[in-house]
This record gives structure tokens, C-alpha cells and sequence, in this order.
């Protein structure tokens, strides 16, 4: 059972004598949010729909059948929630720019070559502006999951008129918030984006099993991104341009059946290392037997202007996955994820595993901690949370207890990040995710993430005990040991 953490503020003195986990200086503190999860839909931007507007509007299609109409309505109340990003001591924000309500009506004279709507720059210049007023870092995301109607009509990341349509929308956003974005992210997560929507059929278009289409769009997206970043660069050579990764350690289930290692190495390869490597040496690679596909053969190769297109790693990290083989599913990899947890697990029942970060961070990507000249890239953690469920914060007693397990998730992950930084890797700052309880996608609302508690019928908003946690280790820029609480079965403290 764990104990209820009581927070009280502590001087350095005290943090000094305790042998608190101190940070670099300058170290980055802070949350991060995606536009269509908290901003809601107001009246301004309603009839500019996204793929995922459509999508949620259907029946049947998010587990708790909510959609983000309202969400978190950040659109008209950011500059409350910039207030409490200050009281949090919180130094840096990840937000991410619509790009459906972006886009103007009019064209200048195609379908991908749209201006942006003045109303909509001015609202992002305002709330970059008020950041920035607040001396806050701010991260800027291009693509977080949602397209615009009329180029997910026309097939989205499947359809290369897309990655034309992102570069210029890319160098747009870099014309016209260049000045207040510190950070950019070109694309968020794009093997989870690929399989979610053309693997599993979670996402929109809700294609299942189209493996061929998936392998495709990570090509266009790996066009995109490097078109994306050449974009950002010709309008200021010094912007700092990286794209996320959701990495995850995957775990072969049974360590005494080779073959669940095969899964293992299949699943690790294309959902972590396809996409970064590719980035590193400018050419899309399969593994074996799948580089023998003359189709996966024909979308694999050399791209045009990738090579060494990152200035910084930044790192999605939640859980890990165990690995079964499944000789009948080459399409899956050779394997399926394995629903028996070992460890602790989160509410959507993801294993808590703060081991796979430090492992992540000081050995799988050395290889990509590495520029073209030999110098080291810097790494930020642009995400990293723990999910409740609604249901189980329906009592003020089950909600204070779901949260002394997101405070033993948060600071067994940044001891983590910690002892590599004692090692030498070079991290720059952590995000957690997420700011706010927001619409987490197909869980609706029904996944809470935040360190603010947000009821989304009247919007209030509520510090959680986490969040008076993470706000002080923001202002001493330490972790107390008195904190350090992990889950029961978990391998690292």
C-alpha cells in the first residue's frame, strides 16, 4: 500500500542535506498538450473539420462515446491555464498547432497551398506571446494525428499531394511563429499514427490490417518531416526542429522461446528503430524476410534531403510491451502484444516500467544521440504520464489514492532520467503529460492524464496532489528523497 504524500516546501539547504536528486541547471520543467485534445471546437473554427471532428462524430467509435467539441475549451481559457503552468514553477509548454483551423477558406489557387487564416495566427501569437510573457520554453508541434477534411479526403499521408501540403503549411507556421517557438516538432509519433490508423483501426481512416498502406505512410511522413524541417531552416537556419518518438522496450513474453524473441526483435525494429534510423542515414530500411516484398521494396530507399534532419531527440516514453510470436501473422510482425502484465500497471493497463527509460536513454538510442559531425544531439522527454480512469476517481478517496500512484509513476521515471544524466547523456528537459485531463483519443475522456483535474462538465479545474509534487521539484529543480515512492513490483528503486 502507498503511503499519502504530504508536500511541504523544502529550501536547498534541506534538499542539500538530504542528498536530494539535483538537476542540471537550466534544466527544462514542464507539461505538454495537443491542440484538438484540449482547445474544444468554438464557433470560430467549427466549420474548418478535421479528420478526427468526423471521426468522433460517428457512433461507436470512442470507447466512452465523448467527442472533444468542448474538451478542455483551452481555446478560450489558456491565459487560467498559463496561470497555473506559472504556479506549478513549471519552465517549458508543448502545444501544437491546429492545422484544420489554420488554413484559411480561400486558396491561392490549389488545394494544398492554402493561406492562413490572420484570425487564427493571431490566437497562436497570443498564446505563444502570453507564454513567453511568463518566461516559459515553448515546444510547437506541426502534425499531432489531425488532417485537415479535404486532404483526408483525398487519403491522407497515403496521397504524397499531402507532403507538399505540410511543407508549406510548415514554413506558414515557421513565417508566422518563428519568433515565439523555441522548439519544433514536425510530426508526433508517426508509428503510432500509422498503426493505429491503418493496423488496428482505432484511429481515422479506420483501415484494419493494411500493413502495405501503413509502410507507405511512414515513407510520405519521413518525406514530410524532411521537407518540414528544410522549410523551417530557409526561414531561420538556427531553429531547433526534431520530430517525437513513442518508444517502447519490447519484451519477449516467454524468455525460454526463441521465437518470442523473434517477435521481440520484428516489433522492436519497425515500431522503434525504423524511423529515427531512417532520419540518420537518409535511407528507409525493412528487415528481413519483409525487404523481400517487392512492394515494401518499392516505398523503401534513399530519401531526398533526410539525412541527419534532427537537432534534438524528442522522446515519448510510457510503457513497455510484452512479445508473443504468432507464426500465422507475418503482416503483425511475426507477433502480437500479450495482455498479461508482469508489473504494476497503469489504469489502461500499460506496465509501469521506469527501467525502460534509462535503458532507453543509455543504450537503445546511442546510435541516434549522435549528429553527422560527431557531436552529441541534447534530448528532451516530451512526454511521459500516468493514466486514471474517470471510474476511478469517482470518490475523493479513490482519486486521492489513483494519485499517489501517478506521484510514485512520475518521480520513479525522472530518478530514471536522473542516473543517466550522471552518466552522461545529455538531457535537456521533461514534459509530462499531460497539463490537463483532456480527450485521450479512442478513450475519450474517460483516460485522465493531468496533473490538473478538470471536470468537463463545468470546466473547473483542480490542482492534483501530483501536480503540488511536480511544482516543487520544478522550483528546487530536485527531486526530495522523501518522494521517491514506486510501485510495489517495480525493478528500479
Amino acid at each position: 500500500m502507498l503511503g499519502v504524500v504530504t508536500i511541504s516546501v523544502v529550501s536547498a539547504e534541506e534538499l542539500a542535506n538530504k542528498k536530494a536528486l539535483a538537476f542540471p541547471e537550466g534544466f527544462l520543467w514542464g507539461a505538454a498538450t495537443s491542440h484538438f485534445q484540449v482547445e474544444g471546437h468554438p464557433k470560430e473554427i467549427a466549420h474548418r473539420l478535421s479528420d478526427w471532428a468526423l471521426w468522433t462524430a460517428q457512433s461507436g467509435r470512442i470507447s466512452d462515446n465523448t467527442t472533444a467539441d468542448r474538451a478542455c475549451e483551452f481555446y478560450t481559457r489558456y491565459e487560467d491555464d498559463i496561470a497555473l503552468i506559472k504556479e506549478l514553477n513549471l519552465n517549458a509548454f508543448r502545444l501544437s498547432f491546429n492545422w484544420p483551423a489554420l488554413l484559411s477558406d480561400e486558396t491561392d489557387g490549389t488545394s494544398v497551398h492554402r493561406a492562413l487564416d490572420p484570425v487564427q495566427v493571431q490566437y497562436y501569437r497570443n498564446l505563444l506571446s502570453a507564454l513567453k510573457a511568463q518566461g516559459v520554453t515553448t515546444f510547437a508541434t506541426l502534425f499531432h494525428f489531425t488532417l485537415p477534411e479535404f486532404l483526408a479526403a483525398a487519403g491522407g499521408w497515403e496521397n504524397p499531394m499531402v507532403i507538399e501540403a505540410f511543407e508549406h503549411f510548415s514554413r506558414l507556421c515557421a513565417e508566422s511563429f518563428g519568433d515565439l517557438v523555441d522548439y519544433w516538432i514536425t510530426i508526433n509519433e508517426p508509428l503510432a499514427y500509422a498503426y493505429q490508423s491503418f493496423i488496428s483501426g482505432l484511429w481515422p481512416p479506420g483501415k484494419r490490417g493494411e500493413y502495405l498502406s501503413a509502410f507507405t505512410v511512414i515513407r510520405h511522413m519521413l518525406e514530410g518531416h524532411a521537407r518540414a524541417y528544410h522549410a523551417i531552416k530557409s526561414v531561420n537556419g538556427a531553429s531547433q526542429i526534431s520530430y517525437t518518438m513513442h518508444w517502447r522496450p519490447f519484451v519477449p513474453k516467454n524468455r525460454l522461446n526463441p521465437l518470442d524473441y523473434v517477435a521481440r526483435f520484428f516489433r522492436d525494429y519497425v515500431f522503434n528503430h525504423l524511423f529515427p534510423e531512417a532520419v540518420q542515414t537518409g535511407v528507409l530500411r525493412f528487415p528481413f524476410p519483409l525487404n523481400y516484398n517487392p512492394f515494401v521494396r518499392k516505398v523503401a530507399g534513399r530519401v531526398d534531403g533526410l539525412i541527419n534532419t534532427c537537432d534534438y531527440l524528442a522522446i515519448n516514453y510510457y510503457t513497455r510491451e510484452l512479445s508473443q510470436f504468432k507464426f500465422i501473422w507475418p503482416l503483425d510482425l511475426f507477433g502480437e502484444r500479450s495482455d498479461k502484465a508482469e508489473l504494476d500497471t497503469n489504469d489502461m493497463g500499460w506496465e509501469i516500467y521506469p527501467d525502460g527509460l534509462f535503458d532507453l536513454l543509455t543504450r537503445d538510442t546511442l546510435p541516434y544521440q549522435k549528429n553527422g559531425d560527431g557531436s552529441k544531439r541534447p534530448i528532451v522527454i516530451t512526454e511521459n504520464g500516468y493514466a486514471a480512469t474517470f471510474e476511478a476517481e469517482l470518490t475523493e478517496g479513490d482519486w486521492s489514492l489513483a494519485d499517489q500512484t501517478r506521484i510514485s509513476y512520475l518521480t520513479a521515471h525522472l530518478k530514471a532520467i536522473h542516473r543517466a544524466i550522471a552518466l552522461g547523456v545529455d538531457v535537456r528537459g521533461y514534459l509530462y503529460w499531460s497539463l490537463l485531463d483532456n480527450f485521450e483519443w479512442a478513450e475519450g475522456l474517460r483516460a485522465r492524464f493531468g496533473l490538473v483535474r478538470v471536470t468537463f462538465s463545468t470546466q473547473e479545474r483542480i490542482l492534483r496532489a501530483s501536480a503540488r509534487v511536480y511544482g516543487e521539484i520544478a522550483r528546487n529543480n530536485a527531486v526530495d528523497p522523501d518522494i521517491l515512492l514506486a510501485p510495489s513490483k517495480n525493478t528500479l528503486l
